[in-house]
């Protein structure tokens, strides 16, 4: 998994927790331009430097299923992999997830003021 600058077992439990959002929006912006399955979902996350286990990515997309933003379909062969597709719910999920992460990433990527110097808009400067 990419390192998340965090030490300890506890911090790398939180970071994990955290990322776990993130790769879910992740697998709903994919899945909203076409099928996805596991293994390549894998390899595509890996290709962003976390490099998740099947333990990992099963689970969730199961999640995701059973939360009603996707539906999986499997091929009629034996060893046909499951596909997921994103559906009506995961859309409304994703299109209100890209707007809170704009606000998100507006607020603290692109606001971000140098440490010990709090915006305007942070609890510590309303204080004063």
């Amino acid at each position: 998994m990419r390192e998340s600058g965090l030490d300890g077992k506890h911090d790398a439990l939180t970071s994990h927790e955290i990322l776990l959002a993130f790769w879910k929006v992740h697998i709903l912006h994919h899945a909203a331009s076409e099928p996805v399955y596991g293994l390549w979902l894998l390899r595509e996350l890996s290709g962003h430097g976390y490099h998740l286990s099947p333990g990992t990515i099963y689970p969730l997309l199961a999640r995701m299923e059973r939360n009603g933003w996707l539906r999986s379909q499997v091929g009629a062969r034996a060893n046909a992999r499951r596909n997921y597709r994103i559906t009506a719910e995961g859309r409304r999920v994703l299109a209100a997830l890209r707007t809170q992460i704009d606000e998100l990433h507006r607020e603290v990527v692109r606001e971000s003021v140098p440490q010990g110097k709090p915006s305007a808009r942070s609890p510590r400067a309303r204080r004063r």
